[in-house]
């Protein structure tokens, strides 16, 4: 009877230290796992920081022309959209503002084109880019660069940029690298709208655009022909010393998708 006590006290007291060593093992796990999840959350923000790190001299700043060909050249096979106004390009603009200063045109985006694709409005003189630059503008082998139109807080009334001579233009982007997909004419992704151009609303500093990048067959589309930018006599020319406001780009999450450049007026 004796013996049958001291091994019941002895099972009892390795069932004890069993479950001591169970809750210890647990408290380590779950110390561990907190350890981890707090090292993950540093290093996915450290990792965000640093994305975000090379965006921070464009966020409402001023910079020469040649930070834009350098942003280029660091962006460039991103995703990243770089959207560029030279003045010469500003310019070149057929459409005066006051003629859509309610609204953009829905020939200018979607599937409109010079001929507005059938309507039987034909765009005399113009040249490109669904026949929204003169005739003169020196595009060549560009005419089918894709574009974007700002409009303000609102999300509907157009944006205005003004000429060298001082004439009211709708604020009109070209884009570089990275795509964005195609609105219609109120910035809306909308169904059946292919092959276009872009809406962006400007709010508080920021270009806000409630969209992704342009896909084909699931990849991000890509315009990496720069070399305009660096000719002189082109339309697309950035000049070195050329001053650009330089504004981010963000989705309606605030996720950065890039930067947005337009010429200082001389």
């Amino acid at each position: 009877m004796g013996e049958e006590s001291v091994k019941g006290a002895n099972l009892g007291v390795i069932l004890i230290i069993f479950a001591a060593i169970l809750a210890l093992g647990l408290i380590v796990f779950m110390l561990a796992r907190n350890m981890a999840n707090t090292g993950l959350t540093n290093v996915s923000e450290k990792l965000q920081a640093a994305e975000e790190s090379e965006f921070t001299d464009f966020d409402g700043s001023v910079v020469v022309g040649q930070r834009v060909h350098a942003a280029l050249s660091g962006f460039k096979g991103k995703k990243v959209a770089v959207l560029i106004a030279t003045q010469g390009f500003t310019d070149k603009l057929a459409n005066d503002y006051e003629n859509h200063s309610n609204e953009i045109s829905a020939d200018w985006v979607g599937t409109g084109t010079s001929d507005a694709e059938g309507t039987g409005v034909t765009l005399p003189n113009l040249k490109g880019t669904d026949g929204l630059l003169l005739d003169t503008a020196n595009i060549t082998g560009r005419e089918n660069m894709k574009l974007a139109y700002a409009v303000g807080p609102d999300g509907k009334t157009p944006m205005s940029t003004s000429t060298s001579s001082g004439v009211d233009k709708v604020a009109t982007f070209i884009q570089y690298n990275a795509l964005l997909e195609s609105t219609n004419n109120e910035g809306n992704v909308a169904k059946g709208v292919k092959g276009g151009h872009t809406v962006i609303k400007f709010d508080n500093g920021t270009y806000i655009f409630d969209g992704a990048f342009r896909t084909e067959d699931g990849k991000v589309v890509f315009d990496l022909d720069f070399s305009n930018l660096s000719k002189t006599g082109m339309t697309e020319m950035v000049p070195g010393a050329a001053r650009f406001h330089a504004n981010l780009l963000k989705d309606a999450n605030g996720v950065i998708l890039g930067v947005v450049f337009q010429q200082v007026g001389n």
